[in-house]
């Protein structure tokens, strides 16, 4: 197959570089757009330059420069210039979690050595009791409501405000400083600590470099087919890699302009002000949407016109007529009216719902990633987008898969990977990063299988597989799939539960969809909604090998518990 890649670009180098190119190609163009002082601001591609530039020369001169400096905090502009300045002037980034509690962003700011931490004025509850952070010297606070400083004097040691660092910093540049200009530029030196899960006993800190990085950021823009003229909403949490490599650094490099998401809440509001092209996602968000475009359609008595629309969409398109911008208008207005594709990295995505997208104009691309892959592994290219699969692999990156069985003619096992992408190792963990990388390969712990064009499907985690006593694995992600088709199931997840006699029973664990079974006419009785849905799952496993079949049903009254990027945190589920 030949696979069509984004069009030509020179590749970025590393940071500073990639910045510098970007000012001068774009200058006055609108880098960020986000919300502030009950109205919208913007920072243009030369304004953030400069203000990293700046950050970076106050660093220098405090001693900050070639350290470790933690970033805490809702996305903003402060937020990335002070990621990017630390990786230009030599230093290792730790971006830390928002939600996590005050125990463990301390214990992750002792356990790297920071001596500087940024973060906003929601987030100054974390720094509270200084004594906590014996290795910290300076506390950076960014209040965006505050009244800008006009000092430039050097800061002292303790609290400082965001404002008087960049402004001692401009100071600095007036003063004829050009240590930004002559730093030295290592792109196999660890830039970068992420920290995989929130608490400081479970959590490895996977080291990236630049090289890393960069590879991720040419890799994205080659498939992902985001150019300068795009605008894209950045929703997902930016201390998470795959949203700074492709929903940040990315758009930074080709130009594009990234509207901040200021709240989950106003998601569907803030996709009709900023009007977005592109969107970087994960399944739950796309998801939700797609459930609420249905839901939307119902309520309206207007869900058989919208399958009757997409039918007609679909013959007029064989004979190359495209009418769903004007058929699918309504839809399109969910999205601010502009939409033209969404990646969506983190979980498989079910094959009729990404062909739902493209019958209403909306090119639905997964992508696959992983931390320790900076993060990103492979995307599916928009000319040659495969339901169900989450592409071949970037190029530069090398995928094979450690077969361990073969199902329906498909060789499965661990996913390795190979390439420029894949991290230094776990910071202070070589025992677990001897667990991971095979050499130059890293175990991935996804299961799945490539075709015969290279492309990579999921079938799920190799922690999660079920052994049944026949030896048989049942990988619960594809049950899940299965299950989430149906209508009264609003969550569920699957597990290998064991009985008395040590037989193990392939188990769904449901939050069932209350409100919706009430719209339908039903008692709002979760007895009443549970016994629907097990006639549901009745007929699902007369469609399923006999092995895979659901033996157990549980039906829960509260949802699962999630974490930031709202997948479901199955460890704590029992």
């Amino acid at each position: 197959m030949n696979i069509q890649l984004g069009s030509k670009r020179e590749p970025a180098y590393d940071f500073r570089s990639m910045l510098e190119n970007s000012a001068a190609a774009y200058g006055e163009k609108e880098y960020l757009v986000y919300k502030r002082g009950g109205g919208l601001e913007s920072l243009s591609y030369a304004g953030f330059e400069e203000r990293v530039r700046a950050l970076s020369e106050a660093f220098f001169d405090l001693g900050i420069a070639g350290g470790s400096v933690a970033v805490v905090g809702e996305t903003s502009p402060e937020w990335i210039i002070t990621y990017l300045a630390t990786i230009i002037t030599g230093g290792v980034i730790v971006p830390l979690d928002k939600e996590l509690s005050v125990d463990a962003i301390a214990g992750f700011v002792k356990k790297v050595g920071c001596s500087c931490v940024v973060y906003s004025k929601k987030c100054a509850v974390f720094f509270e009791n200084k004594a906590e952070y014996p290795t910290v010297d300076y506390f950076v606070q960014f209040d965006p409501e505050k009244e800008p400083s006009k000092v430039d004097q050097k800061p002292e040691k303790g609290e400082v405000d965001f404002v008087e660092m960049l402004n001692f910093g401009r100071r600095r540049i007036d003063e004829g400083s050009e240590k930004y200009e002559s730093a030295a530029v290592d792109m196999e030196k660890v830039c970068a600590i992420l920290f995989t899960s929130g608490t400081t006993g479970s959590s490895k800190g996977v080291m990236l470099c630049q090289k890393n990085i960069i590879h991720a950021i040419n890799g994205s823009y080659r498939r992902t087919g985001f150019e300068s003229d795009d605008v894209v909403v950045s929703v997902l949490p930016i201390h998470h890699t795959y949203e700074m490599t492709c929903g940040i650094l990315t758009p930074l490099y080709i130009g594009a302009t990234v509207c901040i998401n200021d709240s989950l809440k106003y998601i569907v509001r803030n996709f009709q002000l900023f009007k977005p092209t592109g969107l970087v996602l994960v399944p739950l968000f796309v998801t939700t949407v797609y459930k609420k475009i249905w839901e939307t359609a119902r309520k309206g008595g207007k869900e058989k016109l919208l399958r009757g629309s997409m039918a007609v969409s679909g013959a007029l398109r064989k004979v190359k007529i495209d009418p769903r911008k004007l058929l699918f208008k309504e839809v399109q207005k969910v999205f601010g009216g502009r939409l033209e594709r969404i990646i969506c990295g983190g979980a498989p995505m079910p094959a009729d719902l990404v062909a739902d997208f493209e019958a209403f104009g909306i090119k639905l691309c997964q992508g696959y990633g992983i931390t320790e892959c900076a993060p990103l592994i492979s995307v599916c290219p928009e000319k040659n987008n495969k339901a169900g699969s989450v592409g071949p692999a970037i190029p530069g990156v090398k995928v094979k898969i450690d077969v361990e069985e073969e199902e329906d003619g498909k060789l499965i096992g661990e996913i390795l990977v190979n390439g420029p992408n894949v991290m230094k190792g776990y910071f202070m963990d070589d025992e677990a990063t001897a667990d991971v990388l095979n050499g130059s390969w890293f175990r991935t712990g996804d299961y799945g299988y490539l075709d015969e064009d290279g492309y990579i499907f999921i079938t799920g985690r190799k922690k999660n597989v079920i052994v049944l006593n026949n030896g048989k694995n049942v990988f619960p992600e594809e049950i899940e799939e299965y299950l989430s088709k149906i209508e009264l199931v609003k969550e569920c997840v699957v597990i290998g539960r064991t009985s008395e006699d040590g037989t193990v029973v392939v188990t769904a664990l449901i939050f069932p969809d209350m409100p919706r079974a009430v719209e339908m006419g039903m008692e709002d009785d979760i007895n009443v909604v549970g016994a629907a849905i097990k006639e549901e799952i009745a007929k699902l496993n007369r469609t399923l090998p006999s092995f895979k079949q659901i033996r157990g049903i549980e039906m829960r009254r509260t949802e699962f518990e999630k974490n930031t990027s709202k997948k479901i945190i199955r460890y704590t589920i029992k």
